[in-house]
Parts: C-alpha cells; structure tokens; sequence
C-alpha cells in the first residue's frame, strides 16, 4: 500500500471518528448580531475584551458593545480597521497606512490618538496593520512586511526580508512567521529564526498560541496543527486535526479548558480538553457565517467571533440550547412530548422528531398539528386531517375526527379520554392497542380547551365564542346541559384561556385573573392569585395545569419561572435573547421534561432550558455608567450634573452580555425607596425636582436587588427667578404696581367726579325732559278724551240723523201708501199725483245723503278714500253707501229703508257686495269694514 493510499485511509478514518465525536455534542445557543444591529460594515476582522466592552475591528471603524448598545467610530482618514487590542485602558487599532489607540473621554467616548504619524512617510506606505500584540512594556503592530515596536513614546521599525503571516506573544516572547523561512523569535530588537521551524517553510502559518506548559501549538492554513515542543516539531495527533486540514484553519484560541479552532470554511470547532471532544458551529446550526476572520474567549465564558458577515457570541457553558440547530424550516410550534430521550413536535407543516444534534419529519405527517399527548407506549396526535397515533414514528389513524386541539384522560375512567375537536367532543376508549371513537352527543360547536371541574362536570372553550360549563351523562357519552351565561362577566370572549388551580376553575381574559365561585355560581376576580403574582398579575402558565416548574408568560412577552405557583422567591426571568419575536401569540407553549429541563415551543425551533443552571446563577454584576446625556449631548461621567427642570436626562448603562441581570433605579425621595426597570438599560428623567437627586442604579437577579451599586448625583438648579435677584425683581415689580396702582388710582378718582357730576347734571336734565314729556302726554290724554268724546257725539248725532232718515223715509212710505189706498176716492187727480211725487222725491232725497256723506266723512275722513285704494274700480256709490251704513254698525232691517229696498234687498247687495271685496267665507263683511 502506498503512502497515499495509507494517508488517504487514515484521513478517511479520522474524519469518521470526528463526526462520531461531533454527534454525541450539545451545541450552545449562538447569539448572532448582524449590520442591522450594530450600523456599520458587513466584515469585521478583528476582536478585542476589556474593562467589560468588546471591541470590533470592522470594514468602516471601530465597534464598542457594552452589553446592551453597539456604538460605531471613524478612523479620520475613513479606513478600514483590520486589527484592534486591549492593552492597559487603550484600544489599539491597525489600519492601511495608520495606527494608533483609543481612550475614552470623561464623556465615556472614545477618542482617536495616531501613532503612525510619528514615522516617515515611506516606512508606512502600502502597510496594513493585520495584528497587534502586546510584548512586556512594547506594542508591537504587524503588517506582511514588517513590524512597528512603539515603546517609551517612540516608535522602532523592523523590516522582514520576507512575507510575514502569523504571530503571538507566547510565555514572553514574541513569535512571528516568515513565509518561505520558518518562524522567527524577537530577540533584542531583531528577529532570529528559529531553526526547529524550517520544516513550515513551505506552509502558510495563520496562528501561534501556547498549548500545554513550554509547548507552543502551530496552525497552518492546509496542512493541520504542529506541536513544537523545545527542539521538537511534530504534527498534533489529534483526529481533528485532519478537519483542519480540510476547513483551511484560520485562529486558535486557547485556555485551559477549551481549544477554539477558527476556519475559513467551515466555522468553528470547539475541543474540550478534559473530556477529549468536540463540535463544530457552523452555518447549518446556527452561525451565520463560516469564516472565521478573529475569536475570543472571555473570562465569563464566551465565545466572541468575528466573522466575514457580522459577529457571533457563544456561551460556552451555556444554560440553554436549541433542538433545530440547523435551522431546518419546520414552522411554528404548538406541542411537543418526549419520549425515549427525543422530542416530537407537532407544528404547522406536520410532526418532526429530534434533540440538539438532528432533526427529522415523520413521513405522512404534512399538515397542521394541534396537539401530541402521550399515552402508554404511543403518541395521540391531533391532525388537522384526522385523529392518527403515533409509535415507532411512523403514523396510524385512530379516528376520523380532525382538528383535535387537546386529547384528555377522563379521571376516574379507566382508559377513557375525551377530545375536543372542530366538530365538539369525542370520546376516545383504548382497549389493549384498539380505540373505540364516538362522538359525544348535544355539543356541536368547536372546542380548543376542555377543564374538568369535577365528575361530570367540566368547562370548555370555544375557539371564538367563549367559554361553557357542561354537564356529562354518567358514561360521559352525551351532553346534559349547556351552560353559557358566564361569558357576560368576561370583556372579551374571543380570547379566553382556561386553567384549573389550585382546585378551583381560573380564567385568564384581557390580563386579567377570574375564579369561578361554585357556592354563589358566579365568575369574579382572582384576587388570592393576583396577590400570589403581585406586578405579574397579567401572566398565565404555558405549562400544563399541575406540573411544576411552571413557566409563565407575561403580557409584554418575558417569560418567568417559579418551582411552584406560590413560592415567589425561586421566581426568576428567562432571557428573552433566547427567544424574543419567537413565541406563538395565544398558543405559547412549554413542556416540563424532568426536574432540570423545560423545552419552549417558538417559532420554527425549540427551546430547551436547564433550569438548574440558569437559576443557579446567582451572581450580581455591578451596573456600568456609559453615556450621560442631557438633551442628546454627552456630559463628563465623573462630576456632578447641573440641569435644568425641564431637560431630559438619559442614562445609559449595562451589565455584561448574556448574565441574568437586568437593571434597576431609584430615585431619592425620602424614606420611601421604589425600584423601576431601566428600558433597555436606559434611565430616562425630567421634570425633577429643584435641588439634589441621586439616582442609586442596581443590578437585579430573580426578584433580588443587589445590596450594592453605584450612584449618580444631579442637581436640578432652581430657576434665577427664584433666587435673591428674584426676590429683588419681584420687590422692585411689585414697588412699581404700588406707585402705579396709587397713581392710577388717584386719576380714575378724579375722573370718576367728573363722570359723576356730569352724570347729576345730565339726570337733573333727564328729569326735566321726563317732567315736560309727563305734562305733554298729560295734554294729549286731555286732548284725546275731549276727541273721543267730540267722536263719539258726532258719531251718535250722525246715527240719530241716519234713524232720523229712516223714520222719515218710514213715514213717507207709509203715507204714500195711506194715499194709494184712497186713491180711487180722490177727485182730484191731478194735485193727488203731485202730492205723490213730492213724497217720492223726499223719501230718495239726494241732500239727505250728502248731509250723511258729510257728517260721516268729518268722524271717518279716510275710510271712503282707503275702500277705493284697496279695492279700485270696484265699487259703485250705492256700494258707498252700504259700506258706510255697515261701518256704522247698522242692521239690514236698518238699511232697508235709507237705500229705498226690502230687506231681502240689502242681503243680496250685502253678498255681492262680498263678491267685489274678495272677502273669503271666513272672513266677516262688518269686521272688514270695522277695521278699515
């Protein structure tokens, strides 16, 4: 066998016993943060830890993240930062043709200092600064050509006679590669090869780092990892080794525990020490790039990447992982059960089976799944299709009822389940490996939730109308009664989750907790478990009723655990990093597994917590004051600040990344001392009040605040007005009001006089007008009696001249008739037919009317003359004369005789005369003729 063939053959084995190794590996959570996140360049090259902030040498400038907030700086010249390192409260930074350091300001910025510039022009040309590293009292930059030792403010340069790759500081000394020759030591400001190393010539050396006592571990980018050990230089006997090879190694890390092999390729590879075995992070479980440009491990335990697109975080020993590492795209999440060390997980797109390391969809599952309960030695599944049991993951139907949200055991019923479905209620009997499926009888509507209040009785929920409490017949088979009268004492019943605790049937509807009264039968509010909640009164368990640890969601999303539902002391929050914007709305979900893990229905994953760990970390991290601004302008972090009552002070501060701590403030007000959460460790005030306030900033784990902290001192200045040129303002303000107060006062006196002697004398005029107008009206009364009564006496001798007309005229006829009845008696014709006439001419005499027009026209002068203007050319005079008759107030028997006509006459002239006024059958002829 050749030698190619026996390397071939080893690699292949080699490789194999690596993805054993890898496969028996629970990976850590990966915490990504991309541009987005942090507002600068995509590739970032280097990275760097110091006084609690990480440090990002990136495609644009400088990142710094304090835990909580990224900040992006510039370089002046705009360059790319390809280096950055901590060093004694500096960061450094290497760029093209430019290096330097940073150190912060007393406003908590940073500030840039060029060291570059203290060199020519042509010792820095073309150079790009790709590492820094720190050799006793020296920092040294290296670039490909060279290296630049800045010590005692002054800055030695060191050119290579070939290209230079990787290098460290190791047990001392420094170490550096020269392509083409081997591996250089610095030694009194010259760089001396290393003979031992000559084998590497032909290698591209990306890495140096100290393996196990005096050993220094190599890395090359193709050929694998070299021990060097004094005079010795053996290729590391590792099966990973060989990964190396093939991933193109990039960066080792070391401690004593942990070997952190960084590729361009494949990611990162995590070896453990102790145990001997290792994983690999990569793209398909959750890195969101596979090349690796700079790593770091912190002391808190965390992995920082630097990558190609973006950066990663990993804790190491971490508390909590996922189940689709890989990301595999199964959708969102509704149930879970464990069964023989592997989860089954009921999704949107059917089931899936897995634990950290793979994943796999269960064939003829697709669909939406509701539901999976374990019974015996099988998984009931309700399917959006049907009703199916799962066993040996491979799918049977059971029943054809689809839909099923939640598959319950009836208590007290052996093998008896009860399920409710889209259609109501099924009961479900298991008979050795046979079910017997009916529907239950007088319910039909959809039912997500079913409760047990007792036997017989239970509450269900309706997936959109609310809740209902059922009566059962004895064999559970049918319906008795409905009882839906309780949704009036709910505010919204499209949203109702029922609960059973404690014993007693719980509600939760719009953040609030009602109880079911069973004495009165009436829901009212859960005082006893809001009192058991306290300031998380608005949460609900997403565990099942009974089990504990009981994992609770709050409404603004966090979710909480306690080990029991009343023992407030061992609650403690759930990093919402683990699975913010992932959790189902209204359908969250957790699943208690054993004592130390929970897992987490989100979307598209499962969370899976160790709940010893993440609650065993009891440690307080001291809160950090970064920035304090006043309007959006940064102030000195080490003095005391002077505002204004109306400036708006925000105060940002952190805690280190992915510890349990979360922050809190108070304000001094007294005695009383009242905590409140920093937003996204801001502290945001106004309006305080005048005087000193010390903010006390404290960190909080669970429900404990720490003992200690660290304090801000303000002083909000009162206004000057307040002040003793305020007091003299007001006092020479308020002299003035005085004198001018008096002064005007004395004028509106003097005015006022005026105004009420020129008031006297005007009344003193009104008077006399008013006794003068007195005395003229008294005059006119006189004169108006005096006409009244002239009218009223002419009016009475012209009615006494019109009777005396008619009885004139009455007389005459009544002669004239006497004399026609002795007509034929009278022998003398002739004087008796002039005696006739005579008569005739004295009963239609004409003067007799014009003595009446006359008398009539002197009481009414106008009535004649406002007759014909209303009604022209109209009216004859023997209509004059009816008019004036009629004013008179005369009566038709009246008339009669002064128009020389019958009674009967007047009322035909009386209705034609009605005719020519236009008068209506409503209207009265005396009254129009009245009021004329």
């Amino acid at each position: 066998m050749s030698f190619y063939q026996r390397y071939h053959k080893f690699s292949i084995l080699a490789i194999l016993l690596c993805s054993f190794l890898l496969n028996g590996q629970r990976r850590p959570p990966i915490h990504n943060f991309n541009v987005g996140d942090y507002q600068a360049g995509i590739q970032n090259w280097g990275i760097a830890y110091g006084d609690k902030n990480l440090y990002v040498a990136n495609n644009e400038g400088l990142l710094e993240f304090d835990g909580n907030t990224w900040r992006f700086y510039e370089l002046p010249n705009k360059t790319i930062v390809r280096s950055v390192a901590y060093f004694d409260n500096k960061i450094y930074t290497g760029s093209y043709e430019e290096f330097g350091f940073w150190e912060k300001t007393s406003t908590g910025e940073l500030q840039y200092t060029s060291l570059s510039n203290q060199l020519a022009a042509t010792n820095i040309e073309t150079e790009s600064i790709w590492s820094i590293y720190k050799l006793k009292d020296a920092i040294i930059f290296k670039s490909f050509s060279g290296i630049f030792i800045y010590k005692n403010e002054k800055i030695n340069v060191l050119k290579s006679e070939t290209t230079i790759l990787g290098a460290n500081v190791v047990n001392g000394e420094f170490f550096v590669f020269g392509r083409d020759k081997g591996i250089y030591k610095l030694i009194d400001d010259e760089l001396i090869l290393q003979q031992q190393t000559t084998l590497l010539k032909d290698y591209k050396v990306q890495s140096i780092a100290s393996f196990e006592g005096n050993k220094i571990i190599i890395g090359t980018s193709l050929n694998g990892c070299f021990i060097w050990d004094n005079n010795s230089l053996k290729p590391w006997k590792h099966p990973l080794n060989e990964l190396m090879k093939h991933n193109q190694l990039n960066k080792i890390t070391i401690n004593k525990d942990y070997i952190f092999l960084g590729t361009i390729k494949n990611g990162m590879y995590v070896f453990n020490r102790k145990t001997e075995q290792f994983y690999n992070l990569n793209v398909q479980n959750g890195l969101q790039n596979n090349t690796i440009l700079g790593s770091l491990f912190t002391d808190r335990g965390i992995l920082w990447l630097s990558l190609d697109n973006g950066v990663s975080a990993i804790p190491i020993h971490f508390d909590a992982y996922y189940l689709n590492p890989s990301k595999l795209d199964i959708g969102g999440v509704y149930d879970m059960v464990s069964l023989n060390n592997q989860t089954y997980i009921a999704t949107n797109t059917g089931v899936y089976v897995g634990n950290q390391d793979s994943i796999e969809f269960i064939e003829g599952s697709q669909g939406h799944i509701w539901d999976l309960t374990l019974v015996d030695d099988v998984i009931v599944c309700g399917h959006n299709l049907a009703t199916y049991q799962i066993k040996n993951k491979k799918l049977e139907v059971i029943s054809d009822k689809n839909g099923g949200y939640v598959f319950k055991k009836i208590d007290g019923k052996q093998n008896t389940y009860i399920q409710g479905n889209y259609s109501g209620l099924t009961l479900y009997k298991k008979n050795g490996k046979e079910w017997k499926v009916n529907d239950v009888e007088g319910i039909d509507f959809p039912v997500k939730k079913i409760v047990f209040e007792k036997d017989h009785i239970a509450w269900v929920a309706h997936t959109y109308k609310g809740i209902y409490r059922v009566h059962f017949s004895e064999d559970y088979a049918k319906i008795l009664r409905i009882e839906e009268q309780y949704n009036t004492a709910l505010s919204n019943i499209y949203l109702v989750k029922i609960f059973k605790i404690e014993g007693q049937i719980a509600f939760y509807n719009n953040n609030k907790w009602f109880v079911y009264n069973p004495i009165e039968q009436k829901i009212e509010p859960f005082e006893s478990l809001r009192t058991i909640l306290g300031k998380d009164a608005a949460a609900y368990p997403i565990t099942d009723d009974g089990v504990q640890p009981v994992i609770f969601k709050k409404a603004d999303g966090m979710l909480f655990m306690r080990e029991q539902l009343n023992d407030e002391n061992s609650q403690f929050y759930i990093p919402s990093r683990y699975y913010a914007n992932r959790l189902l709305k209204n359908d969250e979900r957790a699943i208690v597994v054993n004592d130390s893990l929970v897992q987490i229905a989100l979307y598209n994953d499962i969370l899976a917590v160790n709940t010893k760990k993440i609650s065993g970390n009891k440690k307080h991290e001291n809160p950090i004051i970064n920035r304090v601004l006043k309007n959006g302008n940064p102030l000195p972090l080490d003095s005391l600040h002077v505002f204004k009552p109306r400036d708006t002070i925000i105060i940002e501060t952190s805690v280190p990344f992915l510890t349990n701590n979360s922050i809190v403030y108070s304000l001094s007000n007294g005695e009383k001392t009242e905590y409140r959460d920093a937003q996204n460790g801001k502290i945001i005030v106004t309006n305080l009040p005048y005087g000193e306030t010390t903010i006390d900033i404290r960190s909080k784990m669970k429900t404990e605040i720490s003992k200690t902290g660290i304090k801000l001192e303000l002083e909000t200045k009162k206004p000057w007005y307040l002040g003793v040129w305020g007091i003299l303002l007001a006092l020479g303000i308020l002299a003035i009001i005085i004198v001018g107060v008096f002064t005007v006062n004395k004028f509106v006196l003097i005015r006022h006089k005026k105004y009420l002697d020129d008031q006297f004398e005007h009344q003193k005029e009104l008077n006399r007008k008013e006794e003068a107008l007195r005395h003229e009206k008294k005059l006119n009364e006189i004169e108006k009696r005096q006409h009244e009564q002239e009218l009223k006496k002419k009016t009475k001798e012209l009615a006494n001249t019109a009777m005396e007309m008619t009885k004139k005229n009455e007389i005459l006829v009544d002669l004239k008739e006497e004399l026609n009845h002795f007509k034929s008696e009278i022998i003398d014709k002739v004087r008796f037919n002039k005696l006739l006439k005579k008569v005739d001419r004295n009963i239609n005499n004409a003067n007799d009317w014009e003595i009446f027009e006359s008398n009539f026209n002197e009481i009414h002068d106008s009535f004649f003359k406002n007759l014909l203007q209303l009604h022209p050319d109209k009216l004859t005079s023997k209509d004059l004369k009816l008019c004036a008759y009629l004013k008179m107030n005369l009566s038709s028997k009246e008339i009669a005789p002064l128009m020389s006509i019958s009674v009967r006459g007047v009322e035909i002239h009386r209705y034609r005369l009605r005719k020519k006024l236009d008068l209506t059958s409503e209207q009265n002829l005396n009254e129009y003729l009245m009021n004329i």
